[in-house]
């Protein structure tokens, strides 16, 4: 864990998860400081992993619900929306998986168009 962490959250489009994740950063750096509105230091995240499958969403889901409301989620085989990513960026958050631990996680949310969507989340330290 970092020492003051800060927690990010956000969606941004690009080629691959990387480059959509470096494109949010560059563009972040160029804010001013808000001293009443603290922002993670995205320069700092080195890694970004992306959750490949909805079968990690039945995985965290499992562990907060009676078996059979997971069974069938809704939009198995697709991406998530956003709602569905929200949530299980805030599980995997809360449950310290690897992917927020490494850099910062990333979920599929559409990948119709010219570019694909992607949440971003993890923990970094304070912008300053």
């Amino acid at each position: 864990m970092h020492p003051f962490p800060m927690l990010f959250r956000f969606i941004a489009s690009g080629a691959t998860p990387e480059n959509a994740f470096a494109l949010y950063a560059a563009a972040d750096r160029e804010l001013p400081v808000d001293l009443f509105s603290p922002r993670a230091d995205l320069s700092k995240v080195d890694r970004v992993t992306v959750v490949r499958e909805r079968a990690a969403l039945h995985a965290v889901a499992a562990g907060y619900f009676n078996a059979s409301h997971v069974s069938s989620l809704p939009g198995d085989g697709e991406p998530l929306n956003e709602e569905d990513a929200e949530w299980l960026a805030d599980r995997l958050i809360e449950d310290d998986a690897a992917c927020v631990r490494l850099g910062a996680g990333a979920l599929l949310l559409d990948a119709a168009g010219p570019e694909p969507s992607w949440l971003f989340f993890g923990w970094s330290t304070r912008a300053e």
